[in-house]
C-alpha cells in the first residue's frame, strides 16, 4: 500500500499560481455528470448528460505528494479529509504505477452540485483519471481508465462502482460489467432528450452508501429474470435507437422497490410522466433526482418536466427541473 500523503484544501482561482511546481506539463480535462443504473441497469448502465461539468487540471509538482485544491461554485462543499475526495485515489494509482519520483498538483473547479444523484463524483474521479493518464504518458485502455476511476467513489460511497464513471469516461450510454471489467458506449439517439427533476428534500450523509444499503443482499429468481429482460431492452433499443425500447425496460424490480421511500411521491411523479407519454422514467443512480426519457419529436419534454414538479408539489415537495440531452466523453482541453 503506497504511503504518498494526500493534500486536500480549498483555493481561489485556477489560474493561480499554487506553491512550487515544475510548470513544464499539465494537463486539463472536462467531464460531464451523468445518470446511472436507467431503472433495470442496477449498477452496470450510465448515460452521460450535456448540463453540468468538472473541469480537473493536473501538472507535474517536486512535492512527491498529491496535492488537491478545489475552487468553482461547489468547491467548498468536497472533503477536506485525506483520500476522501474522489480525485485523490485515481490520481494515487496512476502515479505508482507510473514509477516515476514526482508528485502532481490536482485543482478541481467544480460545477456539478453533489447530492443529487447527477454522478457529482465520479465525473470528477474520471476527469482526474484522464488527466493524469495523459500527464503521465499511460496510454490506459478504457477498460483500465475506468477501473482507475471507480477507485475515487470507493472513497466517496464505500464501493467502487463504475456505471457513473464510465459514463463520464466514454460518453454516451455506457456499459460497464463484469470481472475483469469491460465496457461499451453507444451513441444515444439524436432525437432522446433528458428531463431531470430534482426534488428538494434533505439529503442524508452519505447517501450513496445508504442507498446502497437498502438493496437486499439476496433477490428472487423472478425479479432476476425481470430484470434481465428488461435490461436487455434498454441495450437494444440504444442499439437501434429506438426511445420507446428503452423506456419499456426502466422498471426496476431489484434495487428501486426499496429505495423509492428515499424519494417523496416518486411513484406519483413516475406515473404522471408516463401518463404524459414519457417513455421511461427512473431514480436517477441513489436519487434523489428522477430522469425522464423522452422523444423529443413526439413530446415537449419541458410539459412533461412540469408536470412532474406538479405532481411533486401535491406531495408538498419543492422541486426543480432542467432539460437535457446525452453528452460526450470527457475531454482534453489543454495540454501543454
Amino acid at each position: 500500500m503506497s504511503t504518498r500523503p494526500v493534500i486536500i484544501e480549498a483555493g481561489p482561482s485556477l489560474d493561480r499560481e499554487v506553491g512550487p511546481m515544475i510548470r513544464a506539463k499539465e494537463v486539463r480535462v472536462e467531464a460531464y455528470c451523468s445518470t446511472a443504473n436507467l431503472g433495470a441497469g442496477f449498477d452496470v448502465f450510465a448515460l452521460a448528460l450535456n448540463k453540468y461539468a468538472d473541469q480537473v487540471k493536473v501538472q507535474t509538482t517536486n512535492t512527491k505528494s498529491v496535492r488537491i485544491k478545489s475552487l468553482g461554485p461547489f468547491g467548498r462543499e468536497l472533503p477536506r479529509a485525506p483520500g476522501k475526495n474522489s480525485a485523490g485515489p485515481p490520481a494515487q494509482a496512476l502515479l505508482d504505477k507510473s514509477g516515476l519520483n514526482i508528485g502532481v498538483e490536482i485543482i478541481i473547479e467544480k460545477n456539478i452540485p453533489p447530492g443529487l444523484g447527477l454522478g457529482s463524483s465520479g465525473a470528477t474521479a474520471a476527469a482526474c483519471a484522464k488527466a493524469m493518464d495523459s500527464l503521465l504518458h499511460l496510454n490506459l485502455s478504457d477498460d483500465e481508465l475506468v477501473k482507475t476511476a471507480s477507485l475515487g467513489e470507493a472513497s466517496v460511497s464505500g464501493s467502487a462502482h463504475t456505471d457513473n464513471v464510465g459514463a463520464s469516461l466514454l460518453g454516451g450510454f455506457v456499459i460497464a460489467y463484469g470481472k475483469p471489467l469491460r465496457t461499451v458506449s453507444v451513441k444515444p439517439p439524436s432525437k432522446l432528450s433528458v428531463v431531470v427533476v430534482s426534488p428538494k428534500t434533505r439529503t442524508p450523509k452519505n447517501k450513496t452508501g445508504l442507498a446502497r444499503k437498502l438493496v437486499p443482499k439476496k433477490i428472487e429468481t423472478r425479479y432476476a429474470v425481470l430484470n434481465v429482460g428488461r435490461a436487455s431492452a434498454i441495450a437494444l433499443g440504444f442499439a437501434k435507437g429506438d426511445i420507446d425500447l428503452i423506456g419499456s425496460g426502466m422498471e426496476d424490480a431489484i434495487a428501486e422497490p426499496h429505495r423509492e421511500s428515499l424519494v417523496p411521491g416518486y411513484r406519483a411523479v413516475k406515473m404522471a410522466a408516463l401518463t404524459a407519454h414519457a417513455s421511461g422514467v427512473a431514480i436517477s443512480g441513489a436519487g434523489p433526482s428522477i430522469v425522464a426519457l423522452i422523444d423529443k419529436t413526439r413530446q415537449d419534454p419541458r410539459k412533461i418536466g412540469r408536470i412532474m414538479v406538479g405532481e411533486f408539489s401535491k406531495n408538498n415537495v419543492e422541486s426543480t427541473f432542467f432539460v437535457t440531452s446525452p453528452a460526450g466523453g470527457a475531454r482534453i482541453i489543454r495540454s501543454e
